[in-house]
């Protein structure tokens, strides 16, 4: 995708990101500690904003980078199809496993083999993700929340 697409597509979610927080302001905020229904979905809005913040800027140095490398002659990548195939099936067969496996188990292994395929190299890195992914989860859904994730047998 050209870096003008991806600049005019990023201010797009930014602006559905902005146009989903004005609409969850409408629901109770309530108390930190008895969270109103407006609290996940405003979490979820500010996240995905930050996101597409993060995803404006990277757009605007590439397009900047490229300007400077204007004359240097692209070369064509071969299409891998086979990672996103891969991915697809990584998460099929993670919400197949995550009653068997349990939430935390099944998470790591999903977050881990997603990075990796992602580009991630080495095993450090993609592991501590999980694992951070993992006790993000726990803190906001069993203590914060007080839900329960699905436990499975190995967990």
């Amino acid at each position: 995708m050209t870096t003008r697409k991806e600049i005019i597509s990023t201010l797009v979610l930014l602006l559905f990101g902005a146009g989903y927080l004005a609409y969850c302001t409408e629901y109770p905020m309530d108390t930190w500690n008895n969270p109103g229904p407006s609290v996940f979905p405003l979490f979820v809005g500010g996240v995905f904003v930050l996101l597409a913040f993060g995803r404006l800027i990277q757009s605007l140095w590439s397009r900047k980078t490229e300007e400077q490398q204007e004359n240097v002659q692209p070369t064509k990548r071969p299409l891998r199809v086979s990672r996103p195939l891969i991915l697809v099936g990584s998460f099929i067969l993670y919400v197949l496993l995550i009653q068997w496996a349990g939430f935390f188990v099944s998470t790591v292994a999903f977050v881990f083999t997603s990075s990796r395929l992602m580009g991630a190299e080495g095993w450090a890195r993609p592991l501590a993700l999980g694992i951070g992914v993992d006790l993000f989860c726990y803190w906001v859904f069993e203590s914060w929340l007080k839900l329960s994730l699905p436990k499975g047998l190995l967990f």
